[in-house]
């Protein structure tokens, strides 16, 4: 299940690299004919974008950090991952050394439809914050407080991909009118 959303979000690269323009906790969408994405950066390196597509059962979770760079490519390694203090999430991600010019990265599939995937949602939806780390150490902390309307605009823009209307022009950010959410 994997590789064909690695195969959509590299088709939609160009498009989440403008990730680089936006601002700590300011989440914005992209979308392309592939799918839809949403990404925010933490201001210290850190930049995690979400991609899903219509055709796919699962949410593409994408964190990029120069940090990762000694990763191997290809290769599965644990990831944690909790959300305020709700408990540690540990995820196998696969590590990709070029992605975009937010730096290499890890990827890993969330699936909605499951129960572990559904509670992973709300708590990401829930949460205030979402710390990121490998091997017992946090690698960096993303402010979240955004993060539900970004999952209702991505679940807009899915909505008109499956009803067959073409993709949404990319959004420079959003929630209530285009204006920055500011955490």
């Amino acid at each position: 299940m994997l590789k064909p959303i690695v195969a959509f979000l590299l088709l939609t690269a160009p498009t989440v690299a403008a990730t680089q323009t936006t601002a700590p906790g300011q989440w914005k969408l992209a979308a392309s004919d592939e799918g839809c994405v949403v990404h925010t950066s933490s201001g210290k390196g850190t930049v995690v974008s979400i991609a899903a597509n219509p055709a796919q059962g699962a949410l593409l979770f994408v964190v990029q950090n120069k940090q990762l760079a000694s990763l191997e490519d290809g290769e599965a390694y644990p990831v944690q991952v909790e959300f305020d203090d709700m408990g540690e999430w540990e995820v196998q991600a696969v590590a990709q050394k070029e992605l975009d010019a937010d730096g290499p990265g890890v990827m890993f599939a969330v699936q909605p439809s499951r129960e572990d995937g559904s509670r992973f949602i709300k708590e990401f939806a829930a949460a205030q914050g979402m710390h990121i780390g490998r091997e017992g150490a946090v690698m960096d902390t993303l402010p979240l407080s955004g993060s539900k309307p970004a999952m209702a605009q991505m679940a807009q823009c899915l909505g008109k991909m499956w009803s067959n209307a073409s993709a949404p022009e990319a959004e420079p950010v959003f929630e209530g009118g285009g204006k920055p959410i500011k955490i």
